[in-house]
C-alpha cells in the first residue's frame, strides 16, 4: 500500500438500489491510494451481492468486515468501521461514506490536500477534521441545490467550536478525520446521536477546515436518516403549519441531545487531560434560568436571529443529570477557530 493511504468507511444497510453508482464513483477517484472498508448491518436485499460483484474491480482495496454485534443502527455501524481503521493502523486518515451518494472524481484528492494543509505545523497528537460542501440532488440525481450549506442556511467557514456544541455544521459523508481524532472519538458515548457531530465537537480541541466547494452529490429521498431540508422562512413556516406539535417535539429533542452530547464531550476531554473550559462554560450557561440566558444567547447559539431566539426559548433546561463543574477542569483560554 502507498504510504499516504486513506481509509474510506462505508456503512451499508439494504442499499442495493443505489450502491453500484456509488462504487462506480469511487473507482474513478483521481487519488487511487485508498481502501474501502465496508460494514454491512444485516442487509436482506442484494447489498452484499453488489459488494462481492465489485470486489475484483477494487483490486484488493475493498475489505468487507465481519458482521458486528447488533445495536445502535447507523451510528454503531460507523463506530465499528472507525475502530477497524484505528486498530489496523495503516491509514493516517479516514473518510465517511454513505451508500446512496455519488462522489465527484476529485473528492479524495481535494479533501486530502486540505487535510495535509490543516495538519501542517500542528503539535503531535492534534485532532484534525476537514469537511466540504455538497450538491443536493433528488432520487434520480437531478439538481436540487448546488450548495448544501447555503440550502441549509449554514455558515461552516465561520462556525466556532462553541457554535458546534449547539448545531452540527459538519456533514459526515463530506468529512475526513485524522487518526488523532479517531482515537479521541472512540468509543463513542451513548449520549451521541450521530458520529459526524461527535467528530465535529471533538475537532474543537484541534483544527477544523471547511472547503467551500462540493465534492459529492448528496442524494435526497424519502428514507434519508437525516436529510437536507430547505431552511428558508417560507418552508419552515409551512412545516410548522402542517404539524406544529411534531416540529416543537423535534426542537425540544435537539436541545436535549445537544446538552447530553456536551456533557459527554466534557467527560471525554477530562479523561484525556485536555482543556475543558469552553464546554464547561457552555454547560454552565445552559443550566442558567431563562431570564439569565436570554441576555446572552447570541454568544452561545449560532444561526439567524430567529434560530437563536427559538433555541433559547424552546430548548428545555436540563431536567436530570445537570452539569456540575469538575474541580480540576482546565481553564486555559480557547482558540475560537479550534
Amino acid at each position: 500500500m502507498h504510504a499516504a493511504l486513506v481509509d474510506v468507511l462505508l456503512a451499508t444497510w439494504n442499499g442495493e438500489r443505489h450502491l453500484a453508482v456509488l462504487l462506480d464513483s469511487l473507482l474513478v477517484q483521481t487519488y487511487p491510494h485508498f481502501r474501502l472498508l465496508v460494514s454491512d448491518d444485516g442487509s436482506i436485499d442484494g447489498t452484499r451481492a453488489v459488494l462481492e460483484r465489485y470486489r475484483p474491480q477494487f483490486g484488493g482495496r475493498l475489505l468487507l468486515l465481519p458482521p458486528r454485534p447488533a445495536g445502535r443502527g447507523g451510528l454503531g455501524n460507523f463506530e465499528y468501521l472507525m475502530q477497524a481503521s484505528l486498530d489496523d493502523a495503516q491509514a493516517p486518515w479516514a473518510m465517511f461514506c454513505d451508500q446512496d451518494d455519488v462522489w465527484l472524481p476529485e473528492k479524495i484528492a481535494q479533501t486530502l490536500a486540505a487535510m495535509q494543509r490543516t495538519e501542517q505545523g500542528a503539535e503531535p497528537g492534534t485532532p484534525c477534521l476537514v469537511h466540504t460542501d455538497l450538491r443536493v440532488v433528488d432520487e434520480a440525481l437531478a439538481p436540487i441545490a448546488e450548495s448544501f450549506v447555503r440550502y441549509q442556511h449554514m455558515d461552516p467557514a465561520r462556525c466556532t467550536p462553541r457554535d458546534l456544541l449547539s448545531m452540527n455544521q459538519v456533514t459526515g459523508c463530506a468529512t475526513m478525520v485524522n487518526r488523532n481524532l479517531l482515537a479521541m472519538a472512540l468509543p463513542i458515548p451513548a449520549e451521541v446521536v450521530v458520529h459526524d457531530w461527535w467528530c465535529a465537537v471533538l475537532s474543537g480541541s484541534g483544527r477544523r477546515t471547511f472547503v467551500d466547494a462540493p465534492t459529492l452529490q448528496y442524494r435526497q429521498h424519502a428514507v434519508n436518516q437525516i436529510g437536507a431540508h430547505s431552511r428558508s422562512l417560507h418552508h419552515r413556516m409551512l412545516r410548522l403549519l402542517r404539524d406544529a406539535p411534531a416540529v416543537l417535539r423535534r426542537v425540544g429533542q435537539a436541545g436535549r441531545n445537544s446538552y447530553r452530547q456536551a456533557m459527554a464531550l466534557d467527560q471525554r476531554l477530562r479523561s484525556l487531560q485536555r482543556d475543558t473550559s469552553l464546554v464547561a462554560d457552555y454547560l454552565a450557561w445552559r443550566n442558567q434560568p431563562l431570564w439569565q440566558r436570554i441576555r446572552t444567547y447570541r454568544a452561545y447559539y449560532p444561526g439567524s436571529e430567529m434560530d437563536r431566539l427559538l433555541r433559547c426559548l424552546l430548548w428545555p433546561a436540563p431536567a436530570t443529570g445537570k452539569y456540575t463543574p469538575h474541580p480540576d477542569a482546565a481553564q486555559a483560554p480557547q482558540n475560537p477557530q479550534g
